[in-house]
C-alpha cells in the first residue's frame, strides 16, 4: 500500500512541477509588465529612462516592513538603511550569473527637473546575485547608501532603484562630468550609463518619499490600471491577487522549485 501511494504522490509531483515553474514565469511576466507600466504612468519614462523594458523582476524590502510595491509611500525614517534588493529573471533562460551595476537616484517630483540632475543616493560596481539575492558587499561602492531627506513641503520625490548588468569586469566613474564628482551627490545618470560603458539595464523599481505638504502642485500622473494588463495576457491571476503577485513573487517563484528538490528524494524512497 505504502509503495503505491508513494509513486502516486512521487508522479504527481513530477506531473506538476512544469506547472509550477509555468506558473511562476507568468507570474513575474505580469510583475514586469505591471512596474513597466508604473514607470511610464509616473514619468520615469522618458524623463529619467528613454525606455524601460526590464527582464527581469527587482524587489526591495526595508526593515520593518514588507516588499515595496511600485511607487508606495515610505516614511523617511523608515528608508534610512539599505534596503534588501531580490531579482527574479521572467524566465529560467537567463542568467544571473554576472556582475551588475546597482543605482539608486532621487527622480524629483513628477515635472521638476534640474541642471545638476538628478542626487544619487547609491552606486554600486560588481554587485553580484546569489539565490536571487543582491549583493553589495563585495562590489565597488562608488557612491555610499544615503537615505532619502527630500526638504520639506517639495512633493513626492521618486526614489528608482536600477540594476545595470556590467560589460566588463570593473567599471570607472566618468570622469570631467557632473557625475559624482564635480558635483558631489548629483549625477547626470544617463551621462554615467553611457561614460561608464556598462552594460543594459535589466530590471528596476521604485518609490515615494514625502516630507510636509507640497507647497505646489505637482505635474499629474498616471495611475496603473492592472485589470487592463491583466486582459492583455492570455491567464493570469485575477484582478484581485494582483497587487499579492507584484509582491510576493520573489517567495513565490523560490518556493516551488525548493520544495520539489527537498521532497523528491523522500518520495522515491517511498516509492521503492
Amino acid at each position: 500500500m505504502i509503495p503505491s501511494a508513494g509513486r502516486m504522490v512521487f508522479s504527481l509531483l513530477l506531473l506538476t512541477s512544469p506547472l509550477v515553474h509555468a506558473a511562476q514565469s507568468d507570474n513575474t511576466t505580469l510583475g514586469i509588465e505591471i512596474i513597466r507600466a508604473h514607470f511610464q504612468g509616473a514619468g520615469l519614462v522618458p524623463y529619467l529612462l528613454a525606455n524601460f523594458t526590464p527582464t527581469a523582476l527587482l524587489t526591495a524590502t526595508y526593515t520593518g516592513g514588507g516588499i515595496v510595491t511600485p511607487g508606495q509611500l515610505l516614511p523617511k525614517s523608515r528608508t534610512q538603511t539599505a534596503p534588501n534588493l531580490t531579482i527574479t529573471p521572467v524566465n529560467m533562460k537567463i542568467s544571473l550569473n554576472e556582475k551588475y551595476t546597482l543605482v539608486m537616484v532621487d527622480a524629483w517630483v513628477p515635472g521638476h527637473t534640474d541642471p545638476r540632475g538628478q542626487i544619487c543616493h547609491w552606486v554600486v560596481n560588481g554587485v553580484t546575485v546569489q539565490d536571487h539575492s543582491v549583493l553589495t558587499h563585495a562590489g565597488v561602492e562608488v557612491e555610499r547608501y544615503r537615505g532619502p531627506t527630500p526638504p520639506s513641503g517639495s512633493g513626492p520625490h521618486r526614489y528608482v532603484i536600477l540594476l545595470y548588468a556590467q560589460q566588463f569586469p570593473t567599471v570607472s566613474p566618468p570622469q570631467g562630468s557632473n557625475t559624482l564628482n564635480n558635483n558631489p551627490g548629483f549625477c547626470h545618470l544617463a551621462d554615467y550609463v553611457k561614460a561608464s560603458n556598462i552594460g543594459p539595464l535589466i530590471a528596476g523599481t521604485y518609490f515615494t518619499v514625502e516630507e510636509g505638504v507640497a507647497t505646489f502642485t505637482p505635474s499629474p500622473t498616471s495611475p496603473v490600471v492592472t485589470s487592463t494588463l491583466l486582459a492583455s495576457g492570455s491567464s493570469g491571476p485575477s484582478a484581485s491577487t494582483t497587487g499579492s503577485v507584484a509582491q510576493h513573487n520573489g517567495a513565490f517563484s523560490s518556493s516551488g522549485n525548493y520544495l520539489t528538490i527537498l521532497l523528491a528524494p523522500f518520495l522515491w524512497l517511498l516509492a521503492l
